[in-house]
């Protein structure tokens, strides 16, 4: 017995000293001492020793701040601005409340192209402020859902001497399931002088799904750059939505399109919802405003427009719940105001547009276009204008009130092939017009019940006040000319 007793103790033993010599070791903590170091980032990257110090106090000029050393984290990278890496793989990380400073990744004008600083900026942060300066840019920057950038409104310019395009949507390979939602980019000017080929724009979202986008209180100029190109591009894609997109308050100058926002790829689905234009001053375009599509809920308010050598405001393609306010056009166009220019009847705005508020400052070249605009509320707008309010296709049974308007066309309104419009309570004259044809117009079989009641009509020598050709009727009561004398 005593024999068995002591071979099972020793086999106990042998085992008890197996499962201790496999039991793994406790993890190798870095020794740290409680200290805060006052380092360059060159000294920190180059830190090989041990023990770590707690903190560090970066001193390098414009990057200056407090890093707190990081246990366990063996994958971040160095970025400069919120990670540091030492030669022995430790990671300090920069300790900060608020938003991100640019420059703390490389963001500096002495850089000849910021964009992989501004990168990295964006990919550490959820708000980066880029500090006043006149900068550099090379190389499109991704944004990223979640994202603020902001610099102060004209006291942040940034060249694109080799690129077109500053801050860009995911690739759409990459987008297709990543959306964009909650960006606001705020305060920042652009000067685009490449020349390569492109046509693209200082913003550029094209692909993904959009929520909560907001552009504030920038500007661009591209006069320089080769190619027309576009100052803001939002394309929505096949089968991709945009919704609560706000530009307000910008100043741009753009050689093709100064803000493009289009739904072409989703026929008859109303992808594209609640966007509003305000508050903006656009000269010297091609188009200043573009809303194209099927889009729901416009609102393009209290803009300027100037020297826009096709449209300043353009609506086009069936959209619905359109407000176009308060806006007002200076200088040379074709047509400073153009709505669901679609062509033969298509893409009618689907419950008509409100006009309202909108005026010309001095006599502005060109006119008024309004091709399927529904049953327009066009109501107290202001034109000194060449050209004519011409309302064609499926722009019927609208309603025109209390508006003034001064043509030096040979008709100051004509309603081509539209019909069952009601006229009241303006002010239409072409008096100084050197060929007059008549001053309200209804023109083709389909311009029937066109009502023209208690306006005030001037017309120029020669022509008529109001008159009704190839089929058009007008039914006209209670106008009077210049002088209150009431008009047969």
């Amino acid at each position: 017995m005593k024999v068995i007793i002591l071979i099972r103790l020793i086999f106990f033993l042998a085992l008890a000293g197996l499962l201790t010599h496999c039991k793994p070791e406790d993890a190798v903590v870095d020794p740290v001492v409680q200290r805060q170091d006052t380092l360059t980032i060159n000294q920190v990257r180059s830190w090989n020793t041990l023990p770590l110090p707690s903190s560090v106090r970066i001193t390098d000029t414009g990057i200056e701040g407090v890093f707190k050393l990081v246990v366990g984290d063996n994958t971040s990278a160095d970025d400069m601005g919120s990670i540091l890496v030492t030669a022995n793989g430790r990671r300090y990380k920069r300790d900060f409340t608020g938003p991100a400073n640019a420059a703390w990744f490389g963001v500096n004008p002495s850089a000849a192209d910021i964009g992989p600083a501004l990168q990295a900026a964006v990919n550490a942060a959820s708000e980066v402020v880029i500090p006043d300066g006149a900068y550099t840019q090379g190389t499109s920057v991704v944004l990223k859902s979640g994202l603020t950038i902001r610099g102060n409104a004209g006291k942040v310019t940034i060249t694109l001497p080799k690129t077109y395009v500053s801050l860009v949507s995911l690739a759409r390979s990459e987008e297709a399931i990543t959306p964009l939602e909650n960006v606001i980019i705020d305060g920042l000017s652009w000067m685009t002088t490449t020349r390569e080929d492109g046509m693209f724009g200082c913003i550029y979202i094209d692909g993904p799904t959009v929520n909560n986008l907001t552009v504030q209180n920038c500007a661009g100029n591209d006069v320089a750059s080769k190619d027309s190109t576009n100052w803001l591009t939002v394309k929505i894609q096949s089968g991709k939505t945009a919704s609560n997109i706000v530009i307000k308050n910008n100043h741009v100058q753009a050689r093709r399109m100064a803000c493009e926002i289009f739904n072409h790829d989703n026929h008859g689905i109303y992808s594209g919802k609640n966007i509003i234009v305000s508050g903006n001053d656009f000269h010297n375009c091609h188009f200043g405003i573009s809303l194209s599509g099927p889009l729901d809920g416009l609102m393009v308010d209290n803009n300027h427009l100037t020297n826009c050598s096709l449209f300043g405001i353009e609506i086009a393609g069936a959209a619905r719940n359109v407000k176009i306010t308060n806006n007002t056009f200076e200088g040379t166009f074709d047509k400073f105001l153009t709505g669901s220019n679609d062509g033969n009847g298509n893409g009618s705005v689907v419950g008509g547009m409100v006009v309202t508020g909108n005026s010309t400052i001095g006599l502005c070249t060109g006119g008024v276009q309004i091709f399927n605009g529904g049953t327009m509320q066009f109501t107290k707008n202001n034109f000194n204008m060449t050209g004519m309010l011409e309302l064609a296709h499926s722009t019927n049974g609208g309603t025109y009130t209390e508006n003034v308007i001064e043509s030096l066309a040979n008709k100051a309104i004509i309603c081509d092939n539209t019909s069952d419009n009601t006229f009241s309570g303006n002010t239409i004259s072409n008096k100084n017009c050197p060929g007059n044809h008549a001053t309200f117009m209804s023109y083709g079989s389909k311009a029937t019940n066109n009502v023209l009641t208690n306006n005030k009509l001037t017309k120029g020598v020669g022509g008529s006040y109001y008159d009704s050709v190839l089929g058009g009727t007008t039914v006209a009561s209670k106008n009077y000319d210049e002088a209150g004398n009431p008009i047969p």
